[in-house]
């Protein structure tokens, strides 16, 4: 099954209406590194590297009672209030202590409390950077299907790049600040909605856009390809490597063919269950099995030498594919994150 396709976009909506029911020396070892540290000197010696960047796509849509095992598979160790500018800063301390270079936060469009939290997001790291040194960043998550977004693609496009693009803790990529688009195609969206649109908006491609999908023919249009499905059918059947080897192979041959660098992002994940998201249809899971799914999905995503990899995700509690401390695992995907992330990036 070679398919990028995933039900979120419907829930999105779901939640954008307002409805959430209630209720250094020797040889580097993933076994053996040390865990995570509160230490802020360790945050500094584990700096990422953004030779390399690892990315978590991260949402700021919660509510303390928005966390409810009737709609999650797990919960939180503390159930939060994603505005809050203390929740912000754990969050950021926590991925950054575990290797990731940045958010790729979820942003349906302007004039909402997810557009004000990515603000709030960008204000809060550069004071991260101000304590610690260390420059955490995070690009955005264009949600297709929402509303502000669907309805008016240019407008918002306009607006993510006069607000956002330009802010020092905006990820950029070799000068470029990057944008990640959901679902290009679908909903009346075609290759050449997006070809015109970037003529309209980014006509000197000054920005970089990537593309959630499994065809090669959006790199026409768009810079790079990532999955935040992490290629799950891979988990599922135990040959993740070579499905990421084979969009490495293919990216590899349209440059070729092309003379362009397009990007190879690979998705890794925890495990997924969207099975108690309310209304939901075609839902599944992705069994965690204690970090080995996670392992496996990373070693997979190495194999395939990618430009960058992506972590679906930090924080999507309702699908149930979060690496942020939980009830049921502690910091272990914490843990994990670190450690591969530092192997990726050892010379």
């Amino acid at each position: 099954m070679m398919s990028g396709s995933h039900p979120r976009s419907g829930f999105l909506l779901f939640l954008l209406a307002g409805v959430v029911l209630v209720s250094t020396g020797a040889p580097f070892s993933p076994a053996t590194a040390a865990p995570l540290t509160a230490n802020h000197a360790s945050e500094r010696v584990f700096s990422p590297l953004f030779s390399r960047p690892v990315l978590a796509f991260y949402y700021t849509w919660y509510h303390p009672e928005t966390f409810c095992r009737c709609q999650m598979s797990d919960l939180p160790v503390t159930r939060y209030d994603s505005s809050d500018v203390a929740t912000i800063d754990r969050q950021i301390r926590q991925a950054s202590l575990a290797g990731i270079t940045g958010f790729i936060t979820s942003w349906p469009g302007p004039g909402n409390t997810q557009d004000d939290n990515l603000a709030k997001l960008l204000l809060r790291a550069a004071r991260y950077q101000q304590r610690t040194g260390i420059h955490f960043v995070s690009s955005l998550y264009l949600e297709s299907d929402a509303d502000a977004v669907r309805n008016n693609l240019a407008g918002a496009l306009r607006y993510a790049i006069k607000h956002y693009t330009a802010d020092p803790h905006f990820f950029h990529w070799q000068g470029k600040p990057v944008i990640f688009v959901w679902r290009p195609i679908g909903n009346g969206r075609t290759l050449s909605t997006w070809a015109a649109l970037r003529q309209q908006v980014d006509p000197g491609h000054r920005l970089l856009w990537l593309a959630e999908g499994t065809d090669t023919g959006l790199l026409s249009v768009f810079d790079g390809l990532h999955l935040f499905s992490a290629a799950y059918w891979g988990l599922l059947d135990h040959t993740i490597a070579s499905v990421d080897q084979s969009f490495r192979a293919h990216i590899n041959a349209y440059n070729n063919v092309h003379h362009t660098h397009k990007l190879w992002i690979a998705g890794v994940q925890p495990g997924y269950d969207d099975t108690r998201v309310p209304g939901r249809i075609g839902t599944y899971r992705v069994p965690r099995n204690n970090g080995a799914t996670y392992r496996l999905s990373w070693q997979g995503a190495i194999s395939s030498t990618p430009d960058w990899i992506s972590v679906s995700t930090f924080n999507e509690w309702f699908e149930g594919s979060m690496i942020e401390p939980g009830i049921g695992y502690g910091s272990l995907y914490l843990n994990l994150t670190r450690q591969y992330s530092a192997l990726w990036r050892r010379p």
